[in-house]
């Protein structure tokens, strides 16, 4: 009985739902026309919070910088690929390198269970459970892992995500956005069985469960919010289906109620979104030519970085290369093809490169003792770097408006030595008309994306934690807060 009171004037169980990439915005109109009962209960009982996120750096950093408690400066992850200067070439995600706050609970005897956190490990250990990747956004491993025991017995009692085959496509038809919305919102109803079993099954400490689904279906689906947007102009009737992403929206409102009630009523509850989500319609690939024109960077004449295994899978028959992609993890098939990420650039001559771009433009300087082979002196860093800022700030749109709307230099910190040294944010009139480098127009890539992240997200919080988290909260400094609750 003492360890039971004991237990109680320290904390109480804790209840996180991460709802990925899902716009505050949309969600705060929805709950006040009565549309998300559910999430309308916890706020009447809680507070609203603005999340405020890494707004420099890509949508890589966002999931490390809440399950480290560090900024991207710190932890040194911004995407999939990062850069690493010692071997001049990119290196792929290593999740195990990174310690989320959990890992340190579960050590001191704190019962945790986990479905889907991105960028984060899989650790796999008990009391409580750990579901990794089933359904997954963000995929890095690329295949699904749980824990022993319950979870194990309770994810092979569902039925499969839609979006566990590696296979799964993203709509580039007008005629498959239909489709894609209904598969994602399965997706979310399923998510919910999920976590709503494991829960009441095992009634962990701190359960914290992400829906990645609102982030994929963001992606591909915002249109169907903002349907008379310019940028939207071409899209056919049918490629706007009767349901939208604002039903999606609904439904993870629904699961939300199931999984709070099988937390139980004395669970502090918190319900938020990292960041949020916009319109846009592709990206712009304007660095690699900007970089090439003003003669900063050089490819190396007769070099190809396709790799011999990338010639293979050229000439497979379908079947076989539809079983490699099932059989072998995503991450071994990434670091195997890591040479086609990158062209084959000549160092000597190349002064700033770009990296894979994700939403925004990235750009790294070829710096003299920080670079394996780095050519720029200290001394004109900051030179190049200003020079190259006015030369984003100056293109334009074939209509005449801007390409860029910023250009931010991030901060740098321990682990900062592969990070980006500029961001190019794009100005809204990118995603309407095609930008002109050098008098030639290049249009947007990936335009069958129509939404991107936008930095705002937002928290629903109840108990010990509405009273500690206030009207803003950076991104790091959310899971502190669930640390608080649970009174460690």
């Amino acid at each position: 009985m003492a360890d039971n009171d004991e237990h109680d004037r320290a904390g109480g169980r804790v209840l996180a739902i991460g709802l990925d990439a899902a716009e505050s915005s949309l969600i705060r109109s929805l709950i006040d026309a009565g549309e998300m009962p559910a999430m309308k209960a916890l706020l009447d009982r809680g507070s609203w919070s603005r999340v405020t996120g890494p707004t420099e750096w890509s949508s890589g950093c966002v999931w490390p910088n809440f399950h480290t408690g560090c900024q991207a400066c710190d932890h040194g992850q911004y995407s999939i690929w990062n850069w690493d200067p010692a071997q001049m070439r990119l290196a792929y995600t290593d999740e195990e390198r990174l310690t989320p706050f959990w890992k340190r609970l579960r050590e001191e005897g704190t019962s945790v269970g986990i479905i889907d956190v991105p960028f984060s490990p899989f650790l796999g250990t008990t009391p409580g459970f750990d579901v990794h990747e089933w359904g997954a956004h963000s995929r890095v491993d690329g295949r699904v892992r749980v824990s022993p025991g319950l979870a194990e017995e309770v994810t092979t009692g569902l039925p499969e995500h839609p979006f566990t085959d590696p296979l799964a496509q993203v709509p580039v038809e007008p005629d498959q956005y239909a489709g894609f919305l209904d598969e994602c919102i399965e997706g979310v109803r399923l998510r919910g069985e999920l976590a709503t079993q494991l829960i009441r099954r095992d009634q962990p400490d701190l359960s914290l469960v992400v829906f990645e689904e609102a982030h994929h279906a963001g992606h591909f689906l915002w249109h169907t919010v903002e349907p008379e947007l310019p940028m939207y102009a071409d899209f056919p009737p049918v490629a706007v289906p009767e349901r939208t992403l604002a039903d999606l929206y609904r439904e993870l409102d629904r699961q939300v109620g199931r999984i709070v009630e099988a937390a139980g009523a004395d669970t502090t509850v918190l319900v938020f979104a990292l960041h949020g989500m916009g319109p846009s319609r592709g990206l712009p690939p304007v660095v690699e030519p900007l970089l090439e024109g003003l003669g900063m960077t050089h490819v190396q004449e007769g070099v190809s970085r396709r790799s011999a295994l990338a010639t293979i899978k050229k000439h497979m028959p379908g079947p076989l290369r539809d079983l490699y992609r099932r059989s072998v993890p995503l991450a071994k098939r990434s670091q195997w093809g890591q040479d086609s990420v990158m062209p084959a650039y000549d160092w000597s001559r190349t002064t700033a490169f770009a990296l894979p771009i994700e939403q925004y433009g990235i750009v790294r300087i070829n710096l003299a003792g920080r670079e394996a082979q780095g050519i720029v002196p200290p001394e004109q860093y900051d030179q190049v770097c200003d020079a190259l800022e006015k030369e984003f700030l100056a293109l334009t749109t074939a209509d005449g408006r801007p390409v860029v709307s910023d250009v931010a230099r991030p901060p740098r910190g321990a682990h900062a030595a592969g990070l980006p040294d500029m961001i190019v944010h794009w100005h809204p009139a990118a995603f309407e008309s095609p930008a002109v480098v050098n008098g030639v127009e290049h249009p947007n890539i990936r335009r069958e994306q129509t939404g991107q992240h936008r930095w705002d997200g937002f928290c629903i919080a109840t108990g010990p934690a509405a009273q500690a988290i206030g009207d803003t909260i950076a991104t790091e400094e959310l899971h502190r807060v669930v640390v608080g609750a649970l009174g460690r």
